[in-house]
């Protein structure tokens, strides 16, 4: 499938826009509203031209894979190398450069299928990854679901970029993760392998605090030590007039990232800011950073006979009167 006819969801209360093209979440808007709660091109083609991942899926391993290097049952898989000597949301052929087949579509929710054969990115097995977004009054939905036929890493994440009130950055925001710890980095952006404490750090988002403007604001938020059974709560972003954005995942890790390196192009945006640094911010949940490299992460290794799964909600609230 290579058009990007967009697709559209909507309750009475939440209307959403998905492009084929990575399964991309690039419309949220609040019913009767034009303004757009995520990053989004006027243009579709514009997710292929600008590669900032807006609104995809990203995998089928998400974030940063160090060397691009992996090893399952004694063999090696190299991935492709696409930051510095490092695997970024495995590599230029990652999900989010795919054209999802639509499988099922009602007036309320989209489920698109993804196929992955053997050796594509570098991984072993025949995937077939399923991505069903639903809304239902204030919240949206989002179930990924994954198979193989041989063992190969699984780890998909959703890229969103959020900015909930119009401004041009994201800084009049404040962000409240629920999260005791997380991982340090290199400075590569690699997780060094420890688990540090929020408390006391400049991530300490517990209690809430401004989105700071800062580079060093791309990190993976440690929620749990194995994914949840439901959707649990994880974090709330708030604009400044009020809009509130609550996530609830069964994934046990949360990426938060400002949005420092976003370009700053003249391209037309649909019904948001235009794109520049800090004009978004991605809350991705996921499985842990290059989990393969670090026994102690939750591991992201998916068997035959076995199925990924990861449930999110988004539950949307509009400022009050």
């Amino acid at each position: 499938m290579t058009n990007q006819q967009s697709i559209n969801i909507s309750s009475d209360t939440l209307c959403a826009t998905i492009l084929p093209q990575g399964a991309a979440l690039v419309g949220v808007r609040f019913a009767g509203q034009t303004r757009n709660l995520v990053i989004g091109f006027a243009n579709p083609a514009d997710h292929i031209n600008v590669p900032i991942c807006a609104g995809s899926l990203v995998g089928p391993i998400a974030n940063r894979v160090e060397d691009g290097r992996i090893t399952l049952d004694g063999q090696t898989y190299q991935m492709p190398q696409n930051e510095n000597t490092n695997c970024l949301h495995s590599g230029p052929d990652g999900l989010h450069t795919r054209f999802w087949q639509i499988e099922l579509q009602t007036p309320e929710s989209v489920t698109l299928s993804c196929v992955l054969a053997d050796g594509v990115n570098g991984l072993p097995g025949n995937r077939r990854i399923l991505a069903r977004y639903s809304v239902k009054a204030d919240t949206l939905t989002l179930t990924i679901k994954a198979t193989t036929d041989r063992a190969t890493p699984m780890n998909v994440a959703a890229h969103p970029y959020w900015n909930l009130d119009g401004m041009p950055d994201v800084g009049g925001h404040r962000i409240a993760v629920n999260a005791t710890h997380y991982l340090p980095t290199d400075p590569q952006g690699l997780p060094k392998g420890e688990e540090r404490q929020t408390r006391g750090s400049e991530f300490d988002f517990e209690t809430g605090k401004p989105v700071p403007l800062t580079p060093s604001l791309d990190v993976n938020f440690c929620l749990a030590s194995a994914p949840f059974a439901s959707p649990s709560h994880a974090a709330t972003l708030t604009g400044s007039d009020g809009t509130r954005l609550d996530i609830a995942t069964t994934a046990p890790g949360l990426q938060v990232y400002a949005g420092a390196s976003l370009p700053d192009l003249a391209v037309e945006m649909a019904d948001c800011p235009p794109l520049k640094p800090y004009s978004g911010i991605a809350l991705e949940p996921q499985h842990w950073p290059d989990a393969p490299h670090h026994d102690h992460f939750p591991q992201i290794t998916l068997l035959p006979g076995q199925t990924y799964a990861q449930s999110t909600h988004f539950r949307l609230t509009p400022p009050k009167d």
